[in-house]
């Protein structure tokens, strides 16, 4: 018999009596016992060592155990078993476990994430490495605060599958929109799905990031992209404002001065089935465009379809009626066009284009 286990056994006499007082000193000792040399216990006696520590730390109060807590967190033999119950305890308890012990697996984290409070999902979105697993567990049930904190967390990694979740939440919340396009790992195409909801100044971001985007990279997902989509089949026929446009199309009156007529005439969804058939933009795309308060958008579907500077400062000034530009403030606007090269403009409709081809995939996969 070891002197550890010796002495393990001397310390169990103590739990023969009931009192509190001496199930805290022996909790205290074992603990002390374990900790003076924790890499050279043997298996068994880490397990052992566990076992004790856990029946005992069932039975003591919460201070206590957020000390046993703090003292295990940062030891890498420490007890697995032990540590497993320190992280599904009380959060006070839990935290520095679940922020700092490399014991826990993969299993046991998605485990606590699942089942357990926001405060446990925080805790772990602070770890140095989050694995895809556990991401996707945490963002599956975080609230607006944890989702914050695993995006900024750098240890983090995200499946793309995750890294959709996060983005769509990301429309709604203004907080995220920063820490979301500041991760390296956010994909191009999803970085340009943000386009729409980020501020003048991010959007300047999105299009300095994926400015050295290798064209025949962007080409190739545009290829397959389009290949997903042409493999959707919508039931149902062409609704009127579309058969409208494919009849102008067909006569060859489908322009630039078309496009400007409906606009006057109040004729929104026509205009918005001609302005998709001209720069091909979805017409989801096309909408958020016109409904966009900078413009910027839709300055760069005008410069990448080629159209004539007056045509975009027009459809600024007839688009939305509630907005009441002056036309001091759509020729400031309209300055955007003149920003922005066709080179830009292109590739970001060739991202707009891909992520649809994207989400077509998706909706195939609903039928």
């Amino acid at each position: 018999m070891s002197q550890t286990q010796r002495s393990l056994l001397d310390l169990l006499d103590l739990a023969h009596e009931s009192s509190s007082e001496n199930r805290r000193q022996l909790l205290r000792e074992v603990t002390d016992l374990f900790l003076e040399t924790p890499a050279d216990h043997s298996q068994a006696e880490q397990e052992h060592f566990g076992s004790i520590m856990g029946r005992i730390a069932k039975d003591v109060e919460m201070t206590l155990r957020r000390d046993l807590a703090e003292k295990l967190a940062a030891v890498p033999s420490a007890p697995r078993s032990l540590l497993v119950q320190l992280a599904n305890d009380e959060i006070d308890v839990a935290r520095p476990v679940l922020t700092e012990s490399t014991v826990l697996q993969d299993g046991d984290l998605i485990g606590i994430a699942k089942a357990k409070s926001q405060e446990h999902l925080e805790a772990m979105s602070e770890r140095k490495k989050v694995s895809e697993a556990v991401t996707e567990a945490i963002v599956a049930r975080a609230n607006d605060r944890v989702l914050e904190r695993i995006v900024q967390n750098k240890g983090a990694t995200f499946s793309r599958r995750t890294m959709e979740t996060v983005v769509t939440r990301a429309e709604k919340n203004e907080r995220l929109h920063k820490p979301v396009l500041e991760r390296h790992d956010l994909p191009p195409d999803l970085m340009h799905e943000m386009f729409f909801h980020v501020s003048a100044q991010l959007k300047a971001f999105i299009l300095q990031r994926t400015a050295d985007i290798d064209p025949a990279v962007l080409d190739n997902a545009l290829a397959s992209a389009e290949r997903k989509a042409a493999q959707i089949m919508v039931a149902g026929s062409t609704d009127n404002a579309d058969q409208f446009i494919a009849d102008k199309e067909a006569k060859r009156e489908l322009n630039e001065a078309l496009l400007i007529a409906l606009l006057r005439a109040q004729k929104v969804p026509e205009f918005v089935a001609g302005f998709s058939r001209l720069t091909g933009i979805d017409k989801k795309t096309v909408r958020h465009l016109l409904t966009e308060k900078g413009c910027e958008g839709l300055a760069i579907a005008a410069r990448a379809a080629r159209f004539d500077r007056a045509t975009f400062a027009s459809i600024v000034f007839l688009a939305d009626p509630k907005m009441k530009r002056t036309p001091g403030e759509v020729q400031k606007i309209a300055e955007l066009y003149d920003k922005i090269s066709n080179e830009t403009a292109g590739r970001v409709i060739r991202f707009w284009k891909v992520r649809k081809g994207a989400k077509s995939e998706s909706a195939v996969a609903a039928l």
